[in-house]
């Protein structure tokens, strides 16, 4: 069990965090009293903390969870005892939401749907492309790892819904998909939150669906950590304005009706009702001593086939996004290269105007008062 313990200082602008946090809440729950958050004050003392043993990944069941099977699913966790911060990352692996994609399509459109558990972690953790990456995010010994000292949880994506889904929906012939991404998402926090009961900063980070995962659920991981600073970095998951994106957007009606995103929007975020690029703006408002960071190609060769649009109307998109929802923030900043690609966070090493990725993201977890957006 990890519960790391704070300093005095520590603890006296944590108890400041935790009521600005608890403000920012009920003001958000006022203005929206039908999504109001869920109470937390005695929230954590009714799981169970994770044991785990450190330095190395452990896969946990969570038999309550479900992929879009309906099996259920998990998370793998690495703890560190040389630092008490934490870094929760969000796989990725494209989206569905109806019967053709999820289920009868001969093409993937959302990967592990149909389950994921430890077997399929052995696979991840063995992968050099991805949690053991030479010199990646996950890479301990890399010195120049901002995170190398950081606990690791990985949390596989296998709803389909980029973990902003609470819904079951049964499209008939024997065809029943669970989008409940952030209904395990909720799982997980509640178990993390026990057993790191005072972390030192918590990151919620993830490429491609779990970037846009890892944006979705900022709100909701600040509410499990009210006392502590939750950073975001969404990588390749940008979400387009409504002005580039196909009208009548049926697609985007359908993934929220099958997802029932009402059910799990940010209390306050009305804007958010009818756009999903507003949610940077709102967290700019509602989250004012987090920071929150978007790694970006421009153009994405993989976003637009998702979302049905052309590369030069990504290209748009992303300039908006960037122009209307970060650059006006005090605490927003992005990283852009002005190449195709899909997902940066495997390219630590990627150079724009002489700052590596890592470079940004190091700046954006150091606090450093120099960080800036990055585009050629």
């Amino acid at each position: 069990m990890f519960a790391f313990a704070v300093t005095t200082g520590e603890n006296a602008m944590a108890v400041a965090r935790m009521l600005r946090f608890a403000f920012s809440a009920l003001a958000a729950m006022a203005a929206a009293p039908a999504l109001a958050a869920v109470d937390r004050v005695f929230w954590n003392g009714f799981e169970a903390p994770i044991s785990a043993t450190t330095d190395q990944w452990t896969w946990v069941d969570f038999p309550d969870s479900q992929c879009g099977d309906g099996s259920a699913t998990g998370i793998g966790i690495n703890p560190s005892t040389l630092s008490n911060r934490l870094m929760i990352f969000l796989e990725g692996g494209g989206a569905c939401w109806d019967e053709f994609r999820c289920f009868t399509s001969p093409l993937p459109f959302a990967e592990h749907f149909d389950g994921y558990g430890a077997t399929q972690f052995a696979q991840d953790v063995a992968d050099t492309g991805g949690l053991a990456q030479p010199g990646g995010f996950f890479d301990r010994s890399e010195a120049t790892n901002p995170f190398k000292d950081y606990s690791f949880v990985f949390v596989p994506y296998c709803t389909g819904d980029i973990f902003a889904g609470s819904n079951v929906v049964d499209f008939g012939s024997g065809h029943v998909a669970h989008f409940v991404g952030y209904r395990n998402m909720d799982l997980f926090l509640r178990r993390l939150a026990a057993t790191f009961r005072s972390p030192g900063r918590v990151v919620i980070a993830g490429s491609s669906a779990g970037g846009l995962g890892a944006a979705y659920n900022w709100w909701q991981a600040q509410n499990a950590f009210p006392s502590t600073n939750v950073y975001m970095i969404d990588d390749s998951g940008t979400p387009m304005p409504e002005d580039v994106l196909p009208q009548p957007n049926t697609t985007e009606l359908t993934q929220r009706a099958n997802w029932n995103i009402a059910a799990t929007l940010p209390p306050g975020c009305t804007a958010c009702e009818t756009a999903f690029d507003v949610f940077f703006g709102f967290y700019a408002s509602a989250l004012p001593d987090d920071r929150g960071a978007l790694l970006s190609f421009n153009p994405d060769t993989v976003l637009p086939l998702f979302y049905g649009i052309s590369g030069s109307a990504f290209s748009t998109g992303l300039a908006e996004v960037e122009a209307q929802q970060f650059d006006p923030s005090s605490h927003l900043r992005y990283w852009q290269t002005n190449s195709a690609g899909h997902v940066l966070w495997t390219h630590p090493t990627s150079t724009v105007s002489g700052t590596t990725v890592r470079d940004f993201i190091t700046k954006m977890v150091s606090d450093d008062a120099n960080w800036v957006s990055i585009k050629p």
